[in-house]
């Protein structure tokens, strides 16, 4: 059975017929309206999900400078328990970083915490405020002290390392 064909067609002088150039880019293609309602519905889309993409860029930078200042935490505890030396966490809230103390020798470890520039970072011990920048872990890993508090905030959230005095353990609030 001979299917009918929809496309228009020409014949040639030899009486062969072709189909019609015209009729076979018409039917394939797709109009300037169609594309225009496309780039509009992908244009909506991208504008709707700007600021949620934003928003999880935010998260992830304080994510990301809590788990870095966390990993800074446990290397001076560690160091000192290893090293059988005090070693202190110095904050510099001014500059946004962390630094590693040995407060025997006076050395600074080559680790650094940066602290992106929308990231502020505040010391508390024994749940106030406190003026000091910095808190030692002693040889067996407790603190000289009281339990202190690393808080990192950006403009939304903020969250909170404790470190237990007396273990040296830490928390993440």
């Amino acid at each position: 059975m001979k299917r009918k064909s929809t496309h228009r067609r020409q014949e040639t002088r030899d009486g062969r017929h072709v189909p019609c150039p015209l009729s076979l880019v018409s039917s394939a293609s797709i109009t300037l309206v169609e594309l225009l309602v496309v780039l509009g519905i992908v244009a909506a889309i991208v504008v709707m999900s700007v600021p949620a993409f934003t928003g999880y860029a935010k998260q992830i930078r304080l994510k990301t400078a809590v788990r870095q200042t966390m990993g800074l935490i446990s290397l001076a505890r560690s160091m000192a328990i290893s090293s059988h030396q005090e070693h202190a966490v110095v904050i510099d809230a001014a500059q946004s970083e962390l630094r590693v103390l040995n407060t025997v020798s006076g050395n600074e470890l080559e680790h650094i915490v940066r602290l992106p520039s929308s990231v502020t970072v505040a010391l508390l011990i024994g749940g106030e405020p406190s003026a000091k920048t910095q808190f030692v872990f002693r040889p067996t890993g407790a603190l000289v002290g009281r339990t202190v508090s690393v808080v990192i905030a950006d403009q939304q959230k903020q969250q909170a390392i404790t470190v237990i005095g007396t273990t040296g353990a830490m928390t993440v609030q």
